[in-house]
């Protein structure tokens, strides 16, 4: 047998493999954090050089409405640590503190509590400024603004049609759906109506079904080039702050500016840093959910992460700390047997997969639909064996329904190998929550 050691909040998870398994590390395309500047020094040299931008310093901000729009906390962005940096520049640039609004991007996220939001933003910056949830199920709190040439019909929380500026502050990693996180994407889906964001999350259960775009360039991702045209349909200008964060949370380089064009930079130094070389999909995947382990729905990033190494019908050995356990998913009362559902999955196929979704379950909101399509087409494809430490109970497993589960970690790598040939090739991501994998060619 073999030891694979994996990070575990602040301590360590060691399993044993077969010893035929021939095991491979992926290694870092290249490394870009030999500059060892503080984190202010990052985040204050990236306001000073925006892309495509004036610096906020030099806008002319006087009398003028800004809305300041913040991932939530389910994303480990640390905007406490750098916010005072962007609230001195736009006073700098002649903005009054009264007329400054903070917005975490919700979606439709459980709104964040007083002492949350405290813990986001940061207590002395929010001793200035207004702050509010998000409500994506009042479309009377939300501002039409036009069809995108999708047809996606863009509602978009009220604050942003009369601002005078608006910015957005985030993190560039890897995500399932939009390639990768940040930019526009605080936006929509962040701050938009619920319906809206249903319709245009709809776009990744049209041909050519692809539901896991894991490091998908922009150009190529219909999801992504959706909630970017939503950038030309708001009057006021979008300045936007991404940070890229090491595997213990530090910033590692931040990029500012437009928020097209700076995205496209924060991607390429994503690529680079948290991409890692691979040279062939592999039979089987061990996924870490660190550092996105704040509950299962982010854990579960560390899967579609590290999927584009699997190869089809290959195993996935997941191990999701989810510190907050399920958090705000909606669970089904009961499930079906996992065999049955995967051998209705395979004989569907993967177009009538939303279709079959549908019949089975309604009246699901918007997120949890496009969560359970996501796990229904994946557990069509792979085989799907998950350690989830018992802050998670035996009856949410059960009401989740897509994996097989036990709550000692070895189990996991003994199910999977049962299952696997005996020689089988098997990658090991530890961060599996911050990194995905690239390969050579």
């Amino acid at each position: 047998m073999k030891e694979v050691t994996l990070p575990w909040g602040d301590e360590i998870l060691s399993i044993k493999v077969p010893s035929l398994w021939e095991m491979v590390y992926p290694q870092e395309a290249a490394n870009l954090s030999k500059d060892k500047k503080s984190e202010l020094r990052i985040v204050s040299d990236a306001l000073k050089r925006p892309s495509s931008s004036l610096p906020l310093e030099e806008m002319k901000l006087g009398g003028k409405k800004i809305v300041i729009i913040t991932d939530d906390n389910t994303r480990p962005t640390p905007v406490a640590r750098f916010l005072h940096l962007i609230l001195a520049a736009l006073k700098t640039g002649g903005a009054l503190m009264k007329n400054i609004i903070i917005i975490p991007g919700l979606g439709i996220h459980t709104p964040m509590t007083g002492e949350e939001m405290a813990l986001k933003a940061g207590v002395s910056n929010l001793k200035n400024i207004k702050w509010e949830n998000h409500y994506a199920f009042d479309r009377d709190r939300n501002h039409f603004f036009g069809n995108t040439s999708h047809g996606t019909p863009v509602w978009l929380n009220s604050h942003i049609a009369d601002a005078g500026l608006i910015i957005l502050l985030g993190m560039t990693e890897p995500h399932i759906f939009a390639g990768f996180g940040g930019g526009m994407k605080n936006i929509l889906p962040g701050i938009a109506y619920a319906d809206t964001i249903g319709i245009h999350h709809a776009i990744i259960a049209e041909p050519p079904y692809l539901f896991n775009r894991v490091g998908m360039m922009p150009e190529k991702n219909s999801f992504r080039l959706d909630l970017e045209e939503v950038r030309n349909m708001i009057p006021a200008p979008v300045f936007c702050v991404n940070v890229v964060l090491s595997h213990n949370g530090k910033i590692k380089a931040a990029f500012a500016g437009d928020p097209v064009s700076s995205h496209r930079e924060a991607i390429i130094y994503n690529i680079k840093e948290s991409g890692l070389i691979l040279k062939q999909p592999v039979d089987g995947i061990i996924v870490n959910s660190n550092p996105m382990n704040i509950n299962f729905k982010q854990g579960m990033k560390c899967v579609g992460n590290s999927l584009p190494a699997l190869k089809p019908g290959g195993s996935v050995m997941a191990f999701i700390r989810a510190e907050r356990g399920i958090d705000d998913i909606d669970l089904p009362e009961g499930s079906k047997p996992l065999w049955l559902v995967k051998g209705i999955l395979r004989t569907i196929g993967p177009s009538r997969v939303m279709t079959f979704l549908e019949k089975v379950r309604k009246g699901m909101n918007v997120e949890d639909r496009f969560q359970l399509y996501y796990s229904l087409q994946l557990m069509r494809q792979y085989n799907l064996y998950f350690y989830i430490p018992p802050v998670v109970s035996k009856e949410e497993i059960k009401r989740l329904g897509f994996f097989r589960h036990s709550y000692n970690p070895q189990d996991v790598i003994d199910m999977a190998a049962r299952k696997m040939k005996k020689k089988a090739t098997v990658a090991v991501f530890p961060n599996g929550g911050a990194t995905f994998p690239v390969f050579e060619n």
